[in-house]
């Protein structure tokens, strides 16, 4: 029996994309027991990965007593960074692994350089970030499941076996039974972490009509419904003119989860609803501006790329992408990116 410690702390999105490398550490020990330590915020979601024993929280200015004392008492076999900062670093040495995995990129200084014994060189800017969480599983020699992988497009690598539970199942059929909801839909993710990612709300406003009018689907709509979200959720909201099931700020991360998994298409900007729908293979239509999409997309054959480049999804990636402004993004390129997906009824 192994004991494998997993932390990643950093934001939501980026936990997501470390499911795959999850699943690749359990493919490799199927006998192990993995503990998984990551921010209070996600730790609902964290367990729902099936190949995780146990999750472990970790809240900023938290006395972390769990945290610490499971580190520190833990008896290690191997211990993997995802995060690579001098919180992480110090977690790593206090748990004294025989195998203490980081990134090179984050080992620079202070205590990260001597809380590993061994260092992944894969260099963020040239990976998908699956493929960069990938590649630090490769570096702790496990096996084949882990190895890194290319910037091919789809597979199983690319994703992660989030399940849903059953109690969360039925809450979130509930919350679409009450307006009448009860067959094909749409879900509408407009909202993100950064002001420089948002749409135009009136662009999103002329999109959730035609999802209506022309491809008969109801829309559902989503959002944390505070901060940045709060005024372009409020304008929006203003400008529509066919109803919506308005869920923004009613939904926790696993029953936005569970959202996911039964809706028809899910369309947004780059932001974690959107990768939890890559994980679980959804059709989407991901607008992408300020940040690059070869990092950041679903791989999967339903998954569509919209960006300033050019009117029809990107298809093709390099790392090497320039930062371009969200308006650029015509509304007549998402409605045809949408009767690629469905035909209009």
């Amino acid at each position: 029996m192994q004991r494998i410690l997993l932390i990643q702390l950093k934001r939501i999105g980026d936990f997501i994309l470390t499911a795959p490398a999850v699943e690749a550490v359990r493919a490799a020990y199927p006998k192990a027991e993995i503990v998984l330590l990551v921010q209070k915020q996600v730790a609902a979601l964290a367990a729902c990965l099936p190949s995780v024993n146990r999750v472990v929280t970790y809240a900023t200015g938290g006395a972390n007593i769990e945290a610490w004392s499971s580190a520190i008492a833990g008896e290690w076999d191997v211990c993997l960074d995802f995060t690579g900062t001098d919180r992480s670093a110090l977690i790593v040495t206090l748990s004294r692994a025989a195998q203490r995995i980081g990134y090179a990129k984050f080992s620079g200084r202070g205590l990260r350089r001597l809380a590993y014994t061994r260092l992944c060189g894969a260099s963020v800017r040239e990976l998908h970030t699956v493929d960069f969480h990938l590649a630090l599983v490769a570096e702790a020699r496990l096996k084949a499941e882990g190895r890194r992988q290319k910037d091919e497009g789809s597979g199983s690598a690319s994703r992660g076996a989030f399940a849903v539970p059953p109690e969360t199942k039925l809450r979130a059929d509930s919350l679409l039974r009450e307006p009448g909801l009860t067959g094909r839909f749409a879900i509408v993710h407009p909202g993100t972490a950064r002001e420089e990612k948002f749409w135009l709300d009136e662009r999103w406003a002329e999109v959730i009509r035609a999802l209506h009018e022309d491809f008969h689907l109801p829309v559902v709509l989503t959002g944390a419904g505070d901060g940045l979200e709060q005024p372009h959720l409020l304008a929006l909201k203003q400008m529509l003119k066919v109803p919506v099931v308005d869920l923004t700020g009613k939904l926790t991360l696993v029953e936005l989860l569970a959202l996911i998994s039964r809706c028809e298409v899910i369309l947004g900007v780059d932001s974690m609803a959107m990768h939890l729908a890559a994980m679980l293979a959804k059709p989407q239509i991901a607008l992408f501006g300020p940040t690059n999409p070869f990092h950041w997309r679903a791989r999967h054959e339903r998954a569509l790329v919209l960006t300033p480049l050019q009117a029809e999804p990107q298809t093709v990636f390099t790392p090497q992408g320039k930062k371009r402004e969200m308006k650029q993004i015509s509304t007549e390129a998402v409605r045809s990116a949408m009767r690629s997906l469905f035909p209009p009824i």
